[in-house]
């Protein structure tokens, strides 16, 4: 009789792992899939390079040239090609720039016409919602209903190429900057 229930007992064991086996090798199925589907997307974490908060999602770049751009390249950055564009300040500072539909910063003081890398847009300074670190700008097209053009987007973002990372970065500072950032430039 115990060899019965024995018998039985280790035909139920053996149908739990192979149930158990089926099951977790499903999940890891799906779950690479879905590490390969994002890849292909090029789908990364932007980080603030100051603190690591994750400010965009790379799905959001897109290229919205300035015609005031000293330099334009394309550059395989965060698992995709983006453009990049060098723009320079009224005061001679240079930014490699990178554009992005959508972003979590906070905006800075009143929206500012003047100087603008983006005709028919004002700007605002754009910092990290969590640090304050800034992380570019915030263009808001100022032009909606006043010309015959079409508007590619409303409101974008450019991210200082410097001031942010992907998370996939192998030099992620694990660290925060204590006193003087350029001592780790």
């Amino acid at each position: 009789m115990y060899e019965k229930v024995l018998s039985k007992f280790n035909g139920m064991i053996k149908f739990t792992h192979l149930l158990l086996f089926s099951f977790g090798s499903q999940i890891l199925y799906t779950l690479a899939e879905q590490l390969v589907k994002s890849e292909d997307n090029g789908q990364e974490l932007l980080l603030c390079r100051k603190c690591g908060t994750d400010v965009a999602d790379s799905y959001y770049l897109f290229s919205h040239l300035s015609p005031g751009a000293r330099k334009t390249q394309k550059r395989k950055l965060f698992g995709k090609n983006v453009t990049v564009q060098t723009l320079v300040n009224p005061f001679g500072v240079q930014f490699d720039v990178i554009t992005t539909e959508k972003a979590r910063c906070n905006n800075m003081g009143h929206p500012q016409g003047a100087d603008s890398w983006f005709p028919g847009y004002s700007w605002q300074i754009c910092t990290c919602p969590h640090c304050g670190a800034h992380l570019g700008w915030t263009f808001e097209n100022t032009s909606l209903g006043t010309t015959d053009k079409p508007v590619s987007v409303k409101t974008f973002h450019g991210l200082i190429l410097s001031n942010i990372l992907g998370e996939n970065c192998k030099y992620f500072p694990s660290y925060r900057f204590p006193h003087n950032d350029a001592e780790y430039l």
